[in-house]
């Protein structure tokens, strides 16, 4: 077994390699992710102590069917395919470790189906949580190229939903949107992509069924994560929508999680029109 160290942004191998064992984290996180119609759609990520690159092993698989590269300063070891085999036959704790991964993997295949089915739903939207004015409470564009539809920092009211403007032919989006941007192809938004919500004096970020996911503070959420929310904290956050790279880049700030103020009934959605110039 071969111990190599990867630094942050750093290729373990690519998706297409030739597969030549299988990598134990021994340190950092790691990104797994594949490129699809011109744009990487982040799949998940492996932390230390779990292996990577098992499946093509397993399955025999001659190329890599996913692009692996370091989300932090990694270390890690990789072990033969013949040596990974027999370590799982000898090793009842590598063989219930692999297993219960192969399980979640299933788990978040079935989730996927279900999230596919769910998406333009009218019942999307049916857990947004309370609504109402938030003190503190606002977004702003985190990027430049977002700064062309955003100029200001705006006032957020819950639940709060981002998605993208629907394209020549395209249905809209399944939720009234509170904030619609502008994507071409290939696309990094989806039409209802995530949503600011409050629940029991606590502000999350929702991914809202999203194709590519979002990101709160590093953590990935959506359909393919595990998890579809995570917690806003005091002071900035970023929200990134539509993957590693993605030009949609927020700042939430929250400067208060006290009160909602009384749910009012007026629509208080913005159009570009209101966050950008022409």
């Amino acid at each position: 077994m071969t111990a190599r160290h990867f630094r942050q942004g750093e290729l373990l191998f690519s998706e297409g390699d030739s597969v030549d064992g299988v990598l134990r984290v021994l340190s950092g996180r790691v990104e797994i992710s594949r490129h699809r119609h011109g744009m990487d759609i982040v799949l998940g990520g492996v932390s230390s102590g779990q292996f990577l690159g098992e499946m093509g092993v397993i399955e025999g698989q001659p190329r890599r069917g996913a692009t692996a590269r370091a989300a932090t300063d990694v270390e890690a070891e990789l072990i033969a395919p013949a040596q990974f085999l027999d370590l799982i036959s000898r090793t009842p704790d590598a063989a219930r470790d692999l297993i219960r991964r192969l399980s979640q993997r299933l788990h978040a295949a079935d989730d996927r189906i279900v999230a596919d089915e769910q998406r333009g739903s009218p019942g999307l939207d049916r857990d947004l949580g309370e609504g109402g004015a938030v003190e503190g409470l606002s977004l702003a564009a985190a990027t430049r190229k977002l700064r062309r539809q955003i100029k200001r920092r705006i006032a957020v009211e819950v639940p709060f939903v981002v998605g993208r403007e629907a394209l020549p032919g395209e249905p809209p989006a399944p939720l009234r949107l509170d904030l619609a941007l502008r994507d071409r192809p290939p696309l990094r938004l989806s039409r209802a992509h995530f949503a600011v919500v409050r629940r029991q004096d606590q502000l999350f970020v929702r991914d809202l069924h999203s194709t590519l996911g979002t990101m709160v503070n590093g953590a990935p959420i959506g359909w393919h994560f595990g998890a579809d929310e995570a917690p806003l904290r005091p002071g900035d956050n970023e929200v990134v929508a539509g993957g590693v790279g993605s030009e949609f880049a927020f700042s939430i700030s929250v400067a208060d999680q006290g009160r909602i103020a009384q749910d009012d009934p007026a629509d208080h959605s913005l159009s570009l029109s209101e966050t950008a110039s022409p």
